[in-house]
């Protein structure tokens, strides 16, 4: 089987070029059935090889065995417990991809603490209820953003899920740790084959590579279902993506790709070998480029799995290489020119250094020092405004307060204070030219305004879409009304 699902809005960017799916446990094809489905825009089926089925939901194949759970991001931790792949086909050939879809986007409802049972029969009316909601959303799917999605999710769903979450995804424009990862970017090859991003998330660098002035095509990868969809649906919805959890056993031939790319992630994997391995395998030329691992010499360690820089260099097994650290890309970005990676450094040069980027090729070709931008990378795309910005009206006036999201997201992104605006007072006329994108180059330049997904959030300003309880009610209303 190729990967070529249509989205549901035609004028978006489509995958230019198959790229062949393999079952990652008898690595061999995939045959395709599609299933019919109730009126819902999307694409459904079922993948079968000789060992396996495997449920195609809304256009993301599920590459996965037993029980599909929400995990944790940096432990995987189980957070919400989830239909099993079986459970999943059995859906889709009897026709119910829908409720398919549903069973994997509503979450337990987080509940409050004086809510008279939390468990048994009022605990599974409300996530009834929740189920209704979901449904309802899927009912108005093209009129959402990713923010309502992320909210369903981290603000208003299981205490099991870390609300700290909510900020770590929502505002990642513009972070530091993005400014990095999109300006070493730039070191990925020229190509028509499209570029694999294990453990992407909501897709927030895929975005950038398909809307930047040389797009790229690109395929992510991740065990999370969720991000993966609200990722498809709404921030990078003309890019490919496919649910996976086996980062020692990638679901691709060898050599299908441009490059691979792994950020903010592959320090937490259990197996970092068998994963760069795989990252080199599907790449052609091995080409990989891992940013923001953790040093393991530099505390607070990030997770158990950090290595020092010699010890990721050594996961190359001898393959050619280039380290670099966060903080000097990102001084770089902000001096107006991409990362330097023509000389190769010793790793002790980088002891010190907290956040690490490892990039490796056979094509040395790539190792080069990148120049001056033409434009300024977090501009790529449609522009609007920050999402760090807390909105408010005063008079005739509107005043952009810059807010972080949490104590935790402060103290790993204390580093935006230095180069994003402390806060913008416009007059109503000003805000609304900077709503539709439009505004004087310095609103870039203060990171006011950066390159975000055209239906990535709500109106600035705007409040949430719904509470827990209001939620479950608006639920329940249109549970009674189908009936």
């Amino acid at each position: 089987m190729t990967l070529s699902f249509p989205v549901s809005a035609p004028d978006l960017p489509r995958l230019d070029g198959p790229v062949p799916l393999i079952c990652p446990r008898c690595r061999g094809a995939l045959a395709y059935t599609p299933t019919p489905v109730e009126s819902f825009d999307g694409e459904f089926g079922v993948l079968s090889c000789g060992c396996d089925e495997y449920p195609v939901l809304d256009g993301i194949p599920v590459l996965r065995r037993g029980r599909v759970d929400v995990q944790e991001h940096a432990t995987g931790r189980t957070e919400v417990d989830g239909p099993t792949v079986g459970r999943l086909v059995e859906l889709l050939r009897d026709g119910r991809g829908v409720d398919a879809l549903v069973a994997m986007l509503a979450f337990p409802p987080r509940l409050p603490r004086r809510f008279p049972a939390r468990r048994g029969p009022a605990a599974r009316l409300a996530l009834a209820a929740r189920r209704a909601e979901v449904r309802a959303m899927l009912d108005d799917v093209d009129a959402l953003t990713a923010q309502d999605w992320m909210e369903l999710a981290y603000l208003r769903s299981s205490d099991r899920i870390d609300q700290e979450m909510f900020g770590y995804f929502f505002v990642r424009y513009g972070q530091p740790r993005y400014l990095a990862s999109i300006s070493l970017l730039r070191a990925l090859p020229a190509s028509d084959a499209p570029v694999l991003d294990l453990a992407c998330g909501f897709g927030h660098t895929m975005y950038h590579l398909g809307a930047r002035k040389r797009p790229l095509p690109t395929v992510g990868v991740d065990r999370n279902f969720f991000q993966l969809w609200v990722g498809r649906r709404y921030i990078a919805p003309g890019q490919t993506f496919v649910c996976a959890d086996r980062v020692d056993a990638l679901p691709f031939p060898d050599d299908v790709f441009a490059a691979s790319t792994c950020t903010d992630a592959f320090h937490y994997f259990d197996d970092q070998q068998g994963a760069m391995d795989e990252l080199r395998r599907v790449a052609r030329a091995d080409t990989v480029l891992v940013d923001r691992v953790g040093n393991r010499a530099v505390e607070p360690r990030d997770a158990a799995g950090e290595q020092d820089a010699a010890g990721y260099v050594a996961l190359l097994r001898g393959a050619p290489w280039r380290l670099t650290s966060e903080d000097e890309v990102v001084g770089d970005y902000h001096d107006g020119h991409g990362p330097r990676l023509a000389a190769r450094r010793h790793p002790g040069e980088l002891r010190r250094s907290k956040w690490l980027a490892l990039f490796s090729s056979r094509d040395q070709s790539l190792f080069v020092d990148h120049g001056t931008f033409a434009a300024p990378p977090h501009a790529a795309g449609a522009l609007g405004v920050n999402p760090v910005y807390a909105v408010r009206r005063d008079g005739d006036d509107v005043v952009l307060a810059f807010s972080f999201p949490s104590t935790w997201y402060a103290f790993e992104n204390a580093a935006m204070l230095g180069y994003t605006s402390p806060g913008e007072r416009l007059d109503g006329e000003d805000f609304e030219a900077l709503v539709a994108g439009r505004g004087h180059a310095s609103f870039v330049d203060r990171f006011v305004l950066l390159g975000l997904p055209p239906r990535y959030a709500r109106r600035p300003g705007s409040a949430l879409r719904s509470s827990v309880l209001p939620g479950l009610l608006a639920g329940a209303r249109y549970a009674l009304r189908r009936r």
